[in-house]
């Protein structure tokens, strides 16, 4: 694949999730009084052409009055997912549909260290045709660290018809780039760009992100 610059994306921050293991919902969590979505947002900013917040209906109250700064500082799009969708899979859905752009990188809003060079490296290593370049790391699918093309939309329309919930569940519907470990093994601390934070523990031990 052709570098970024000559290939632009929408980055794509999920934010919908009730967050019930981190006892409150993540995008209105905060470090030293600084949104934890802000840092998701300056990671992405540097090789996106755009960036959606993807969210859940009754977020906007928070988003257009806490976030209504930062919204209009990085000049983000808003998209809310259907009343009747949810999971991260229908934030997805809502996101790519929207999306100015064929590819998109689609992220969490509890990933701060989201690493630019290993979102490159990511880029890089699809082939031509491909509708999904995810990375497998420990045997495991990173979907919410994954690139995703537009002709992903169908596939997705049908799994979330079907009741489908899992984001993997489409998967086998679609031409798909697997990026193992070695794509990455060149750059250092890698693993720390598909971290996510769970709960407040996590939070705390990652507050040297937001400095």
């Amino acid at each position: 694949m052709d570098c970024l610059e000559k290939n632009p994306v929408s980055a794509v921050i999920l934010a919908g999730g009730y967050g019930r293991r981190m006892g409150g919902e993540k995008l209105f969590l905060e470090v030293n009084s600084v949104p934890l979505v802000t840092k998701v947002i300056k990671r992405v900013l540097s090789f996106s052409g755009e960036i959606i917040l993807s969210v859940a209906p009754r977020q906007s109250g928070y988003v257009h009055g806490i976030l209504s700064g930062i919204i209009s500082q990085y000049g983000i799009r808003i998209v809310e997912d259907e009343p009747e969708m949810d999971g991260p899979l229908a934030g997805m859905y809502s996101g790519l549909i929207q999306s100015s752009f064929d590819w998109s990188f689609i992220c969490a809003c509890d990933m701060p260290a989201v690493s630019n060079a290993v979102v490159r490296s990511l880029w890089r290593s699809g082939t031509p045709g491909t509708s999904v370049i995810v990375p497998k790391i420990g045997g495991y699918w990173e979907p919410l660290h994954a690139f995703y093309h537009k002709s992903c939309l169908p596939a997705m329309g049908k799994a979330l018809e079907n009741g489908e919930r899992k984001i993997t569940s489409f998967f086998n519907a679609v031409p798909l780039s697997e990026a193992n470990e070695q794509i990455f093994a060149h750059l250092p601390g890698f693993r720390k760009s598909f971290g996510n934070l769970n709960s407040r523990k996590d939070l705390l031990e990652n507050a040297h992100l937001f400095e």
